[in-house]
């Protein structure tokens, strides 16, 4: 067995964190150290100043990939309800017999 140690920046998000961990199924228990909970609840680290991270799930899109995720799509597979009915109906009698 190996022991993982992370420090997020508060406690709701430690608890956040470690809901979710306990139901991952490699997981075998999830501890919260009651002893390093004495930092305020309101204390937030901020990402580091420099380079824009691209990579944080956090950041909202900028303008230009919201407008690049509008025209995919807009470009993708589309299907009419005509076609969907059509679709259904044939799904149906495929299933019934």
């Amino acid at each position: 067995m190996h022991t993982l140690t992370i420090t997020t920046n508060t406690a709701d998000n430690a608890n956040f964190l470690a809901t979710f961990l306990k139901t991952v199924k490699i997981v075998k228990s999830v501890v919260i150290d009651k002893k390093s909970v004495l930092i305020s609840r309101d204390t937030e680290v901020s990402e580091p100043a420099g380079e824009y991270n691209w990579t944080n799930p956090t950041r909202p899109a900028t303008d230009e990939e919201f407008e690049q995720m509008i025209l995919e799509a807009e470009k993708g597979v589309g299907i009419t309800t005509k076609q969907l009915k059509k679709n259904f109906k044939q799904w149906r009698k495929e299933k019934i017999m």
